[in-house]
């Protein structure tokens, strides 16, 4: 009777199994059935595309930046180091080879939790769902959600194989800022390939997965390093790395200094292009197309220049007590109104108009307003070559002589105007060579009113300036221009008299490597090499003996330059070259106000071109007489000796001078004789002007 019953019993008790279990296989079926319906079909998942954004290289062939809504640069599993695949293995999915989509345990003891808890923040999800979670579902913390994830990956599993996984979930998954997929996260963090990173920064990669932002080794490196070591420790306790392995990578630097592809020091250079392409292939295109913009840009010089220019306007800054000063900042600064001295260079080669580097402010985080292309801004005495050109056009050498002497006429708002020089000092008859080597504002002055208006306005336009001159303060630089126009400009006088408009991108190419726009520039025929040739000489006698002379510091080869100082000393520029490349430098305030007389940009100029010519030599330096770098006399210059006083001619002695053939002033002995020709002024100039 006992057996009877207990029998039963069990009949009972299995009957209730049963019913129970076909209840919940009914249930889970239900579900399935319900939540298959808003989920995306096979063959969908299989059609799955992630979009790819453009990439922008430098001249040397380096990834540089990536325009993109999501930041990703799609790579194959198979270029990437299997340090890396062990390291994602271990720390997010240590059983994703065995199971098939799911790790059943681990997702029952978090729902269960989640339900107790009521707070559904456990994860236990698998690569596989974190993929599915990725590509098709929210970032919510809901059953709901948590039951289409794992349907989807039951899914995935059956249409993927493990590898085909791998590579989808690292080219998907989301790496803090705007980055996806882990070449973006490589290049945006260490400057290279996903395929060159090493343990350790495999495992710094992997660490900031489940909380990018918050493990940024940038922004947070102890966290990151902590996090780096723990997933080491991973795989050096599941016998995926050596313990030699392990105490190496767990003693190595998080990262080096620079090791970024997001190098600030490109900042304006890129955002100069974005805006170019954004108009011509429009936004989507740009941000999703997959194009390859080949560019000019020289990454490593860039970072080299900013640096130099921030470090020589700092120490402005703290010699004259700025108020304002950029140290001052908060690190976390965005947009703001920038009262400190700012500045910024463009380097150009002269025969191509390739920009090499262009720095438009000293922080672009801080302003995107790019002050080599947008400000407008008075080059002062920088302005004096354009027109002096005209001058030795018209028959001006660099003996011709003028009455550097006190002369008034009417501004150009109808009020008496009287030039002075800098120093407030008259310098009585002068050659030319010696005006411009000193920058002698009245010399200047004079020459303009000698070349009238139209002259001074046909010279303005022939360099790109376009701008019709009204009145003769434009021979001073009052005159608002663009920085770039004015590097533009000077690139006539190293290109025998041919100026070069800029060029930023080399090649853009679609996503199937078809060309689809090449960059050349722009040449525009100036003036003759001769007389190209005659400016250069003279503007090197500015950096040897006169206002420009320490653009020499650090530098060993030839260069012609010209400074200049704006009104009331709101600007200071020095551009300079070589017959290869052209460097233009300003600093300023952005509201204008006066900077410091000491606030000149020539010391660092040296410093920089060195740099550059460096690059360009692969690491090595050039003999100081390598003729790359050295100015080329044309034919029909020739070379007399000529009395300094006077201009004219020497019948003995005197110091070498350079003229244009059939140009050459005669011998004369009488020393109270000057060389005015050929100019209207001469002994009696008149003190005033209508």
């Amino acid at each position: 009777m006992k057996r009877k019953n207990s029998k039963s019993k069990i009949n009972k008790i299995l009957r209730f199994v049963g019913i129970a279990l076909c209840i919940l296989i009914g249930i889970a079926f239900g579900t399935v059935w319900f939540y298959s319906d808003s989920l995306p079909p096979t063959s969908e998942l299989r059609n799955f595309t992630m979009r790819s954004g453009s990439e922008v290289y430098d001249r040397n062939g380096k990834m540089v930046y990536l325009f993109a809504f999501e930041k990703r640069k799609l790579v194959s599993l198979k270029e990437l180091p299997p340090h890396l695949i062990d390291a994602l293995v271990v720390t997010e999915d240590k059983n994703f080879f065995k199971h098939f989509g799911v790790d059943i345990i681990g997702n029952i003891r978090a729902i269960a939790i989640d339900i107790v808890r009521m707070d559904f923040s456990q994860g236990a999800s698998t690569i596989t769902q974190q993929m599915a979670r990725n590509m098709f579902l929210t970032l919510d913390k809901r059953i709901s959600r948590k039951i289409k994830e794992v349907i989807l990956a039951f899914k995935i599993e059956r249409e993927f194989s493990k590898e085909e996984i791998l590579e989808i979930y690292f080219n998907k998954i989301f790496w803090g800022g705007q980055l996806h997929g882990v070449e973006a996260a490589a290049l945006n963090y260490y400057g290279k390939h996903a395929k060159d990173l090493s343990l350790a920064e495999s495992a710094t990669l992997v660490g900031m997965i489940q909380r990018p932002n918050y493990y940024n080794p940038i922004k947070h490196a102890e966290r990151a390093q902590a996090r780096r070591d723990n997933v080491l420790e991973r795989m050096f306790s599941s016998g995926v790395i050596s313990a030699a392995d392990y105490e190496l990578a767990v003693s190595s630097p998080l990262r080096k200094r620079g090791s970024s592809m997001r190098q600030t020091s490109s900042d304006y250079f890129i955002e100069h292009i974005r805006l170019y392409l954004e108009r011509k292939y429009g936004t989507d295109r740009l941000f999703e197309g997959g194009l390859r913009i080949y560019t000019t840009l020289d990454q490593d010089l860039s970072v080299y220049a900013d640096s130099v220019l921030n470090e020589y306007l700092t120490g402005i800054e703290k010699r004259y007590n700025y108020p304002n000063k950029m140290a001052d900042v908060s690190p976390n600064a965005f947009d703001i109104n920038t009262k400190y001295l700012q500045g910024g260079l463009v380097l150009m080669e002269n025969r191509t108009g390739f920009v090499r580097a262009m720095i438009g402010g000293r922080d672009f985080s801080h302003s995107k307003f790019n002050r080599m292309t947008q400000a407008k801004r008075q080059p002062g005495s920088s302005i004096k070559p354009i027109y002096y050109t005209a001058a030795v056009e018209k028959g001006y050498t660099p003996a011709t002589v003028i009455n550097d002497a006190e002369i008034s006429l009417m501004g150009g708002d109808g009020k008496k105007w009287t030039p002075t020089n800098y120093s407030k000092k008259y310098y009585g008859f002068t050659r030319m060579r010696t005006a411009i080597t000193h920058s002698y504002n009245v010399w200047a002055v004079k020459t303009a009113i000698d070349l009238g208006l139209d002259t001074l306005t046909d010279a303005f336009n022939r360099f790109g300036i376009n701008r019709k001159v009204t009145d003769y303060s434009a021979a001073l630089g009052s005159y608002e221009v663009t920085p770039i126009t004015m590097v533009s400009a000077y690139s006539t006088f190293p290109n025998g008299g041919t100026r070069v408009s800029p060029v930023f991108i080399t090649k853009v190419e679609d996503i199937n490597g078809r060309v689809l726009e090449r960059g050349i520039a722009t040449k525009s025929k100036v003036t003759t090499e001769e007389v190209a040739y005659i400016m250069t000489s003279m503007m090197q006698s500015v950096t040897t003996s006169g206002t420009g002379a320490s653009a020499r510091n650090n530098y060993n080869w030839q260069v012609a330059g010209k400074t200049g100082t704006s009104s009331d000393h709101r600007d200071a520029w020095f551009i300079g070259y070589n017959p290869v490349f052209t460097l233009g430098i300003w600093n300023g305030f952005d509201n204008n106000a006066t900077i410091s007389g000491s606030a000149i940009c020539a010391p660092i100029w040296g410093r920089i071109m060195t740099h550059c010519i460096k690059l360009d030599n692969n690491g090595r330096i050039p003999r100081s007489d390598d003729s790359r770098y050295s100015f080329k006399k044309p034919d029909k210059i020739v070379s007399f000796k000529i009395n300094p006083s006077s201009g004219f001619l020497a019948s003995d002695g005197g110091i070498d001078e350079y003229f244009i053939e059939g140009n050459v002033p005669p011998a004369m002995n009488d020393t109270l004789q000057f060389n005015f020709y050929p100019t209207r002024w001469g002994y009696n100039d008149s003190l005033e002007i209508e």
